[in-house]
């Protein structure tokens, strides 16, 4: 018996199997995304409107953001295919009205496949309305599927003795294991889901009780944070504390549920204040002073673990326990600058050891004390978060594996340190926790869209005059950074999962092509500055560890060469003269501006105290940055010559100004930044002559991520939504076990 398949490049299209796959191997995609190509494949050449593809997607496209769920969908359908939206192959754009199948497609006629071709991929990832699921089917430990697992297949034909090797592998165990296999087919496992437990995109970090049954959360609105407290099953709401202008870290229930801890500082101090007050709200006792992150409390609820700063960021860190009530303090470790990554630290499974991130690398010391060890296994780039997952001696982390941009959940293990992804989409992740029975997860999950918009000299007094570049909110688009070319072409990096692409397009929007790519083996772009005279581009380039260093090419995108090696330097501004790249450079606990030839050379020394993000003059005299006068300090912005020295000018910025970037107006007189009221951002300058800042655009909603200015005063903004949420992720350990 026969039955139709879609070929089209190397792919194939099976609709009776719903099946991807490319040259024979399956690639990973959710039933909606197979019926949403397959309603594009079907009518290729043709223009398929959104409202038919929402409609393909959800059976009720009112409850669901549609805008969002189809740009999401199609930038995982393109990651899949490999297709470039600027320079399509497959899937083309028509502004304002769809999308259009633009690759030849021819029908196969291919036999049923056996039960040898029924067998499951290892994962696939399905993804509707908010939801996410993760379906495996248990089979024994065969190495050559695990490393199918764990996304190392590889696409290209395999050598023959590998082939014949796996074939017998695979062979052997069917033989053995088939009643078993089937049985697992008719009774699936359940599917990993993703549920959002707050819709209010304004929380800033989360815990989960014990049992699973509530779920305590800090939220900031208006400059303001608070303590909230939510019961799962009836979606009640209790306001636990208010924190005002204070914020929090961080916060943990007690191992029995009856209290939640949470810490309360000021923006500026290193540490601050931990608190209790019981699940259901009543008084608020102090415990301890000194913690600068989120408290970690002993599977026994008798001990607090968690890291004290003497610095806002860098600076020494310690590791330090008390006893529950906050007496007995003793420093199990102490690390200079960049010291313990975001303050995070959490104790093993069996309570007997801590675990913190040392930026890209995972500490274990025994809660004794002695020395600490570093946990081998797989590679990251930087572990921003981790937590114990019960009941065995697992891990779960949030963080950049290497190869990754964006920050992800993943499983470790503390016997071997090897990890295995979560989840796998264009959020980004910041904290993750375990409820006792490692049955559910908790994380707060960071999702921003972004568009590219051009406002002309002169406008900037409503928010239509603003005019994007397309139609569509893209995750990250020009977020890292943007450049204009003497010629008036726009330069930004584009972020996708596994790299990111460095841009040009018109003003417009129209002819977008490609500069350079980043895989996920060199890291990814941010930060493009355009030399004046048109004749190349300093870029920032992230790598393993969260290695940054400038890097220039040439304004097509070719003769890339290294200028910087530091641990971090970056962003790079160059000179009117394309002589320097200035740029910044974190130095021991603190960061300082250096400037290098654009041609390459080493590198000069132009302050010592704590300056960032520079920004070079239009007539090539001056250096605006960041500055921080003393420690635990709000940022100025100061004026410095370009060869270095103490600032001429120091100017104070609003409490809510946001420095990076820093741009100089094409006529010198001021410097601009981002000012964030309520989650607004706007534009304001500052006069170099002295005098107040004022503002240049008047946005009535909206994120501002970045802007840059033309030479005839144009303004180039990525602007969009970024949303912060607790969302639950339950029937996870089935992608991992």
């Amino acid at each position: 018996m026969k039955a139709k398949t879609f070929g089209f490049g190397p792919f194939e299209l099976d609709p009776a199997q719903q099946q991807l796959r490319r040259r024979g191997i399956r690639l990973r995609l959710p039933a909606s995304r197979i019926r949403l190509l397959l309603l594009l494949v079907k009518r290729h050449g043709e223009l398929v409107s959104r409202e038919e593809i929402a409609a393909c997607l959800w059976t009720d496209a009112k409850t669901v953001d549609v805008i969002t769920g189809i740009n999401t969908a199609m930038n995982q359908l393109r990651s899949q295919l490999g297709d470039d939206p600027a320079a399509p192959k497959y899937i083309e754009t028509v502004i304002g009205s769809g999308y259009r199948f633009i690759a030849e497609v021819s029908e196969i006629e291919a036999p049923v496949q056996s039960l040898s071709d029924t067998i499951p991929q290892h994962q696939t990832l399905d993804s509707d309305e908010g939801s996410i699921a993760l379906k495996e089917t248990a089979w024994p430990d065969v190495p050559s599927l695990r490393a199918s697992a764990a996304g190392h297949q590889d696409s290209r034909p395999a050598k023959t003795a590998r082939t014949i090797a796996i074939a017998s592998a695979v062979a052997a165990v069917l033989a053995l294991c088939i009643p078993f296999f089937l049985y697992h087919r008719a009774v699936p496992q359940a599917e990993l889901e993703l549920n959002r437990v707050t819709r209010s995109g304004d929380v800033q970090s989360a815990d989960i009780s014990p049992d699973g049954n509530y779920v305590a959360y800090v939220r900031e609105t208006g400059g303001e944070q608070s303590l909230w407290l939510k019961q799962l099953a009836t979606d009640r709401v209790l306001q636990l504390a208010s924190l005002g202008t204070f914020k929090s870290p961080g916060l943990a229930f007690s191992p029995d549920g009856n209290y939640v801890y949470f810490v309360r500082k000021e923006l500026l101090g290193p540490g601050g204040e931990l608190y209790r007050v019981p699940f259901l709200g009543g008084s608020q006792i102090k415990v301890l002073d000194g913690i600068s992150g989120a408290p970690a409390i002993s599977p026994d609820g008798r001990t607090i673990a968690f890291v004290r700063s003497t610095l806002v960021t860098h600076g020494k860190d310690s590791i330090v326990t008390a006893s529950i009530d906050g007496s007995g303090q003793k420093t199990l470790a102490t690390y200079d600058a960049p010291g313990i990554h975001f303050n995070r630290v959490a104790w093993t499974p069996d309570g007997r050891s801590l675990v913190y991130p040392l930026q890209s690398d995972l500490m274990v010391i025994s809660a004794g004390g002695g020395t600490a060890q570093q946990l081998r296994g797989d590679r990251w780039t930087n572990i921003d978060d981790v937590w114990n997952l019960p009941p065995g001696r697992d891990l779960i982390a949030v963080g950049q594996l290497a190869g990754s941009t964006l920050r992800q959940i993943a499983e470790i293990s503390l016997s071997d340190g090897k990890t295995h992804p979560i989840s796998h989409d264009l959020s980004s992740y910041i904290t993750v926790r375990a409820t006792a029975d490692g049955k559910a997860l908790l994380t707060v999950q960071n999702l921003t869209l972004s568009n590219i918009q051009i406002l002309a000299p002169g406008s900037g007094s409503n928010r239509s005059e603003a005019r994007p570049l397309s139609t569509e909110n893209q995750n990250y688009e020009g977020v890292e950074g943007l450049g204009w070319t003497p010629d008036g072409k726009i330069v930004y990096p584009s972020v996708f999962e596994r790299g990111s692409e460095l841009m040009e397009t018109d003003s417009n929007g129209s002819n977008p092509r490609r500069l350079s790519l980043t895989d996920s083996e060199s890291g990814r772009f941010s930060n493009p500055a355009l030399s004046p005279r048109g004749d190349f581009i300093a870029v920032t380039r992230w790598s393993e560890h969260d290695r940054a260093n400038i890097w220039r090419m040439d304004m097509n995108g070719s003769n890339e060469k290294r200028l910087t090696n530091g641990t971090q330097d970056f962003p790079p501004s160059i000179t009117p003269d394309g002589q320097w790249v200035v740029y910044a450079s974190v130095q021991g606990d603190k960061s300082v501006l250096m400037k290098v030839s654009s041609q390459g050379g080493p590198a000069i020394k132009l302050t010592d105290y704590d300056a960032d993000y520079p920004s070079v003059s239009p007539d090539g005299k001056w250096i605006a940055c960041s500055y921080i006068s003393q420690p635990n300090h709000p940022a100025s912005l100061a004026i410095i010559p370009l060869a270095g020295g103490p600032p001429a000018r120091v100017f104070q910025l609003p409490e809510t100004a946001t420095p990076p970037p820093l741009a100089w107006t094409p006529d010198g007189r001021a410097v601009s930044f981002i000012n964030d009221v309520n989650g607004v951002g706007n534009i304001w300058q500052q006069p170099v002559a002295g005098g107040p800042a004022t503002p240049i655009t008047h946005f009535a909603s909206g994120k501002l991520f970045n802007f840059q200015w033309s030479r005839d005063g144009r303004l180039a903004l990525s602007r969009g939504t970024e949303t912060t949420d607790a969302v639950l992720i339950r029937n996870f350990r089935g992608s991992a076990h």
